[in-house]
């Protein structure tokens, strides 16, 4: 099994593990021990490369495809044979589309006893893969993932794996647990090295990455009130808090991921930004610390001077944007602002009771025991 190591092996390593790893992956194939997987994509009005992801996707060995459109009146056209679509909903968030598509995928009858046309079977998959609209899987990983999913150790819970930008060059594929100590970090250090320091909480973004559907249903899902962003913060702060391993594939097998620019320099979705970080922290003060949103503060505060003094306008109104969304949300916190803005964000009671599972009461800290 690939090693967190493997991401700093020199190419003639990296190449000799890539060999062992398809001789060795090969063998659960011929052995018929590959595993039920479930891939969901969430979409807001698709990508370029969306059909040739469905596709990708449902030409993958034991995988089924749900399809979630959040953006009402978006057209894709014809999918690939076996991609279920899932749309008429709204714009419910990454995070509710994910639960929504499992949801249904449980409630879903027997093959043949749907409606005509409808052959897709129901259960709880073994292995449940949250993908974004905008990745494109390369052919050796399109592979290698069912066999690299059926060669996981039985403790580990979830797989990450390296994403790469649209050059080829390292994306963004990691992040830490915030705490008052990885925060006031980061603001000094960077997020690598944030990462490296505390790898204990360390989690994959949300983009791409695989969860075992057991795990993904014990500690009840993505929590359908986080409309935007950390949402898979969330996430993984509750499957550690309850014991959970997240384990990483070698970077022979990466993903690219395209997209995020017009997100990102959406001043709505980064105040957004800000708003949920008050959330997670309201949620998470066990584990995040009393003090993190006003280290949180500091830390966006300082990323916007330091960016304006480096004449990164860009980057530096961003910073503000979050900062904004931030107060705002300590001052208004049952404000749903994004509900009204041209994101036609679907309210949060409504999101709840469309798309959330049964979420278990929160362990007070990471891998420890909850204190009463």
């Amino acid at each position: 099994m690939p090693v967190p190591g493997g991401y700093r092996e020199s190419g003639r390593q990296n190449a000799g593990r890539r060999n062992h790893d398809e001789e060795r992956l090969a063998r659960a194939q011929e052995g018929g021990i590959l595993h039920s997987l479930l891939a969901v994509v969430v979409s807001y009005g698709g990508s370029p490369h969306l059909n040739g992801l469905l596709g990708a996707l449902a030409g993958m060995a034991g995988c089924r495809v749900a399809l979630v459109e959040n953006k009402l009146g978006g057209q894709h056209g014809a999918v690939p044979d076996g991609v279920r679509v899932h749309a008429g909903h709204g714009n419910i968030g990454y995070g509710a589309a994910v639960n929504l598509a499992v949801k249904r995928s449980l409630a879903a009858p027997p093959p043949g006893d749907g409606p005509p046309g409808d052959d897709s079977p129901g259960g709880v998959p073994d292995w449940l893969l949250v993908v974004n609209s905008d990745v494109t899987i390369p052919p050796d990983t399109q592979e290698m993932l069912p066999k690299l999913l059926a060669q996981a150790p039985a403790d580990v819970d979830v797989l990450g794996f390296a994403i790469r930008a649209n050059d080829g060059g390292p994306g963004r594929s990691t992040a830490v647990l915030p705490t008052i100590g990885t925060s006031a970090f980061t603001a000094l250090r960077g997020e690598a090295a944030a990462v490296v320091r505390w790898p204990a909480l360390r989690y994959p973004v949300g983009a791409f990455f695989a969860i075992r559907g057991s795990a993904f249903l014990r500690i009840g899902g993505f929590d359908p009130s986080f409309w935007l962003y950390y949402e898979e913060t969330d996430l993984f702060a509750r499957l550690l808090a309850a014991g959970g391993r997240i384990d990483w594939c070698d970077d022979a097998w990466p993903v690219l991921h395209t997209g995020g620019g017009t997100a990102g320099w959406d001043a709505e979705l980064q105040r957004e930004l800000g708003r949920a970080a008050v959330a997670y922290a309201s949620r998470h003060r066990e584990t995040t610390g009393r003090g993190w949103l006003p280290v949180h503060v500091a830390q966006l505060a300082l990323l916007a001077v330091r960016k304006a003094v480096l004449g990164r306008w860009p980057d530096a109104r961003r910073a503000t944007w979050i900062l904004a969304g931030l107060l705002q949300a300590a001052v208004l916190p049952r404000r749903e602002p994004a509900s009204r803005s041209r994101w036609h964000a679907v309210p949060t009671r409504t999101r709840i009771a469309l798309a959330g599972l049964d979420i278990p009461p929160r362990p007070a800290a990471f891998g420890g025991p909850r204190r009463e």
